[in-house]
């Protein structure tokens, strides 16, 4: 598997874990400091504020993602994957389904393990 398709994997790796509710595979997509710039929220950083970001959005939504990537760089240790996501979020308890698009930016840096993580997240909607 070259650089390009390993870390076109780790990005379908995240949705997969999104999708199916598995906060614990999303977490493990992503490196211990990884930033989080994401559009209408204050930039944060970490895993521990990852979780909590994340966990209530997975313990209350039924999420299905979307991703069109459209630059793909790999030098060495580090890719940058540019692209425009979709993200529907239904309740679980029941109401309307939110429609989230905008365009986001990926660092990926090569684990010590060799697979592929994310670093920082950079996002607007």
């Amino acid at each position: 598997m070259t650089d390009k398709e390993a870390v076109r994997a780790a990005v379908t790796r995240w949705m997969g874990s999104l999708d199916a509710g598995n906060l614990e595979g999303v977490l493990a997509c992503c490196h211990d400091k990884i930033v989080m710039a994401n559009g209408g929220s204050p930039t944060a950083t970490g895993i521990t504020t990852m979780r909590e970001r994340y966990a209530p959005r997975i313990e209350n939504y039924e999420i299905t993602s979307g991703w069109d990537e459209e630059v793909l760089i790999v030098q060495g240790d580090t890719a940058i994957v540019v692209g425009r996501y979709t993200v529907a979020m239904r309740p679980k308890a029941g109401g309307d389904t939110q429609n989230i698009k905008g365009r986001v930016a990926l660092t990926y840096v090569r684990s010590s393990s060799g697979g592929w993580v994310i670093l920082a997240d950079v996002d607007n909607t």
